[in-house]
C-alpha cells in the first residue's frame, strides 16, 4: 500500500502521469504488472499511465503522447490550436503530425502523416513540440470544421499573436495544392482577416466589395513614446480612423468622459474619426460605403455588390 501511494504521488506531481520506468523504480516488475492487470493503471500512451481514479485528459492525452513520440513529432490541427490557446472546440482526442518516412509509428494516437515536414513549423508551447499556429490552421482546416471554426480559429491566433496574416498568407502558398483539404477554405476567409471580432471581419468585407482600400487592423496610435489609443481601423496614408463598436454604450458617467477623452486625444493627434454600430454595418451598408468614400481621399471604383441588407 505505501508503493502505491507513492507512486499516486508521484503522478499527482507531473500532471497525472506515472512512467513504468518510475514505477519499478519503487516496485518489482510482478507488483507492477498485477497492478497494471487489475486495471488500477491504466495506459495513456506507451510506458505511460495514469491511475484508475484519476479521469483522462486532454492534457493527459497531449503530454503522454508527447513524450512517445519525442522528437519524431508534434502536435496537429485542433489539438495544436488548443494547446497553444487558440479558440477553438475542445477536441476529444490528441492528433500529432509526423512526417510521412514514419508513417509506420504504431498508432497509439491519433497520427497524422506529411510530406511537407519543416523545422520552421515546428515549436515549443508550455514543454511540449506542436506546429506553429500558420501551420495548425491549415491543418485544422483540413479536419472538417466549420467556416465559423475556421474563421474564429484565425482571427484569435492573430489576436493573440499566435501568428500574423502574412505568415499565414506566405505558409498557405507553400502547402497550397492537389489533395490539400481546407486550404481554399482558408484562402477565402485571409480576404477579411484581420479584425478581432465577427463585426470587425464584416466591415472589412464590407470594405472589399465596395472596392476601397484596406485599411489597417488594430493600429496603436502613439504620441511621445506613448500608446494614446488603439484603434479599430487606420486608412493608410490618411488620417482616417474608423470605430466599429457592438455594444450596446456606455452607460456610466465615468465610461463617456474616458471614450470622450480618448476621442479629444486622437483628434488632437490630426485623426479624423467615424464610428460605426453593429445596425450600420450589417443593417446599413450603402451609408457606411457612403460616409468611407466622403471622407477618404482616393477611391476605387464602386461595386455593385454592395447592397443593403
Amino acid at each position: 500500500m505505501k508503493a502505491e501511494i507513492q507512486l499516486i504521488e508521484i503522478a499527482q506531481h507531473q500532471h497525472s502521469l506515472l512512467s513504468k520506468a518510475q514505477a519499478l523504480r519503487h516496485v518489482g516488475l510482478a507488483t507492477w504488472e498485477r497492478a497494471r492487470d487489475k486495471g488500477l493503471w491504466l495506459q495513456v500512451a506507451p510506458g505511460w499511465y495514469r491511475h484508475a481514479a484519476t479521469p483522462l485528459t486532454m492534457e493527459m492525452q497531449v503530454r503522454a503522447g508527447s513524450k512517445w513520440l519525442g522528437d519524431r513529432g508534434a502536435l496537429y490541427g485542433s489539438t495544436a490550436l488548443w494547446w497553444l490557446g487558440v479558440a477553438v472546440p475542445e477536441p476529444t482526442q490528441a492528433d500529432f503530425l509526423v512526417p510521412r518516412g514514419l508513417r509506420f509509428i504504431p498508432p497509439w494516437m491519433n497520427l497524422h502523416t506529411t510530406l511537407r515536414w519543416s523545422n520552421d513549423d515546428i515549436t515549443r508551447h508550455r514543454g511540449i513540440r506542436t506546429t506553429v499556429a500558420a501551420r495548425a490552421i491549415l491543418d485544422f482546416a483540413s479536419q472538417r470544421p466549420s467556416v465559423r471554426e475556421v474563421e474564429a480559429a484565425i482571427d484569435d491566433a492573430v489576436r493573440l499573436r499566435r501568428t500574423a496574416l502574412p505568415r499565414l498568407r506566405a505558409r498557405l502558398g507553400e502547402l497550397r495544392g492537389r489533395g490539400r483539404h481546407g486550404c481554399a477554405l482558408v484562402a477565402e476567409l485571409l480576404l477579411d482577416s484581420g479584425g478581432e471580432s465577427l463585426l470587425e471581419r464584416r466591415f472589412l468585407r464590407l470594405v472589399r466589395e465596395a472596392g476601397l482600400p484596406r485599411p489597417e487592423c488594430q493600429v496603436a496610435m502613439r504620441a511621445d513614446d506613448t500608446t494614446v489609443a488603439r484603434v479599430d481601423f487606420r486608412f493608410p496614408q490618411t488620417n482616417v480612423v474608423v470605430e466599429v463598436s457592438g455594444r450596446l454604450g456606455h452607460t456610466s458617467d465615468r465610461d463617456r468622459q474616458r471614450d470622450a477623452r480618448r476621442r479629444n486625444r486622437l483628434q488632437e493627434l490630426g485623426q479624423r474619426i467615424i464610428e460605426f454600430t453593429t445596425a450600420d454595418v450589417i443593417g446599413d451598408p450603402l451609408y457606411v460605403v457612403a460616409t468611407l468614400r466622403k471622407h477618404l481621399p482616393v477611391m476605387s471604383q464602386p461595386r455593385s455588390s454592395v447592397v443593403a441588407a
